[in-house]
């Protein structure tokens, strides 16, 4: 960890601490809320993520993103929000990386936020299942409908 801290600009630990801080204002209303060290920590994460992707990224990052789309999530609780967080940062770059730069940040985080909030039920395993023709079918649909992901949904409907 100090390799990646001594090679993470201290500019960007920065602006990545800034924009964590300013998405706690959202966050708040949802009970959710990162302190300084776990925003330290999920810059550090994020540089882990993108090495072990074989990323490279200039100006923000996801998180800001991912935390914006994801507060409202009935599956996502206070005591495992960091680490939430830094999941789903880990998991959006390996997406960003098999859907070979055919969707947008948006369009991926919404459609990680579909998959994970209607079909998985805040099971981050089974979100890492996705595989890329269901993410570009769900990109394309805005809907689970049509993929395996239907089918979860439905049988969790009837539980």
């Amino acid at each position: 960890m100090q390799e990646l801290q001594a090679w993470f600009h201290p500019v960007q630990m920065e602006q990545t601490k800034a924009e964590l801080m300013q998405c706690n204002q959202l966050t708040e209303r949802y009970g959710l809320s990162l302190t300084e060290a776990e925003m330290e920590q999920l810059a550090l994460r994020r540089v882990e993520a993108l090495h072990a992707s074989g990323r490279v990224e200039f100006g923000p990052g996801i998180l800001e993103k991912l935390a914006r789309a994801f507060c409202d999530s009935p599956y996502l609780e206070q005591a495992a929000y960091a680490e939430t967080l830094a999941e789903l940062q880990e998991l959006f770059y390996a997406f960003k990386t098999e859907c070979m730069e055919r969707v947008s940040d948006d369009a991926l985080v919404e459609a990680m936020r579909l998959i994970y909030n209607e079909a998985v039920h805040g099971d981050l395993t089974r979100l890492a299942d996705a595989d890329r023709d269901t993410i570009y079918r769900i990109v394309r649909t805005g809907s689970l409908r049509g993929t395996d992901w239907e089918r979860d949904e439905m049988r969790w409907e009837d539980v």
